[in-house]
């Protein structure tokens, strides 16, 4: 493992970029500073760009989203691949997962939707209307009665602050912010009631929480993956998921964008999505400071980066992990993904 300072001190050693968004390009709300010319600077030195996120949008919303926000592909990517068009390629041309993982014949499947429909458009999947006719659930971005449900502000039963490693171990009907919101309650009373019914959920996004802007600031809220390893974990239910950091994604990547296993680098701001994921791949990861691992990073001041990066493994990323045992550095430690602007 080698600590370096931005993309450039290791670009040269690849042909292909696998870039993730949150935490590395984008923060939630706006772009990272010198993100836009950093991506076009390696564009213009021949270097593939290929945007690869766990969004449960299709690509091409996520491509007109972004573009709004002044990033073009051609100019500062090439492609961008999101978990939720892995989702539809597979529900288009690999229907026999969801058969071989339900015991029926997709064309019979029922779903109920607990969000976003895009992914299944053209598919043929039918649509049940309530928990007992359905096959399966999908899970879109979670919300509760109120909105997004923060992460990084939630207090026990005895007022004691859970710490946002620890959110996925806990009773989340125990569970409410500092507004005294229970929005992980809500969550819970649902995955009971499927969990009795002995439902299969499924998921095209793995992350268990993101940044996200609520009125002025930027917070962590749960995301669906939080959901999938809640339901698996404290309910004992069956899930099927698509995104890193599971193979599918990066082989689907790797294919679209034509490049050689060892000349692709990974570079996003988790270990147990992005450089797992990679590492699984049988690819080189970059793991930034900045993104999900820059929170944990400072609440660590004075350390060695190398100790951070233990701790972050052994004692956080284990406990936020589908495969905690698989935990592997990083190829390489970058400070941030953007050159810092002249």
């Amino acid at each position: 493992m080698r600590i370096n300072g931005d993309i450039f001190s290791v670009a040269d050693s690849y042909d292909t970029l696998f870039v993730d968004m949150y935490g590395v390009l984008f923060d939630g709300a706006e772009f990272y500073n010198g993100t836009l010319a950093t991506l076009k600077k390696l564009k213009d030195m021949g270097k593939k760009i290929v945007l690869l996120s766990n969004t449960s949008q299709l690509s091409q919303n996520a491509m007109r989203g972004y573009a709004e926000k002044g990033m073009k592909c051609g100019i500062h990517y090439d492609c961008f691949i999101t978990a939720g068009e892995l989702l539809h390629d597979i529900l288009l041309h690999r229907k026999d997962i969801f058969s071989n993982q339900i015991g029926k014949e997709f064309c019979t499947l029922k779903c109920l939707f607990m969000g976003n429909m895009d992914a299944f458009k053209n598919t043929g999947i039918s649509m049940a209307d309530m928990y007992e006719t359905a096959d399966l659930v999908y899970v879109a971005s979670p919300r509760a009665h109120y909105g997004s449900v923060r992460v990084d502000n939630l207090y026990d039963e005895n007022g004691d602050k859970v710490e946002i490693e620890e959110f996925l171990k806990k009773d989340w009907k125990k569970l409410k912010d500092n507004q005294g919101h229970r929005g992980l309650a809500e969550f819970s009373l649902q995955l009971e009631k499927l969990a009795a019914l002995r439902k299969t959920l499924f998921l095209s996004n793995p992350d268990v929480f993101a940044p996200f802007r609520i009125d002025n600031g930027k917070y962590l809220v749960a995301t669906q993956g939080a959901i999938g390893f809640y339901y698996e974990k404290f309910f004992g239910g069956k899930v099927l998921y698509f995104g890193k950091p599971f193979k599918e994604i990066f082989d689907f990547a790797q294919k679209v964008s034509l490049s050689e296993k060892d000349k692709i680098l990974m570079v996003g701001d988790t270990l147990w999505t992005d450089v797992l994921g990679a590492h699984n791949a049988g690819m080189d990861s970059a793991l930034v400071m900045t993104g999900i691992s820059g929170e944990f990073f400072r609440k660590m001041p004075g350390k060695p980066i190398a100790e951070k990066l233990e701790v972050l493994s052994s004692q956080i990323g284990a406990k936020l992990s589908y495969n905690p045992q698989n935990l592997k550095n990083p190829t390489y430690v970058l400070r941030h993904f953007y050159a810092d602007p002249k």
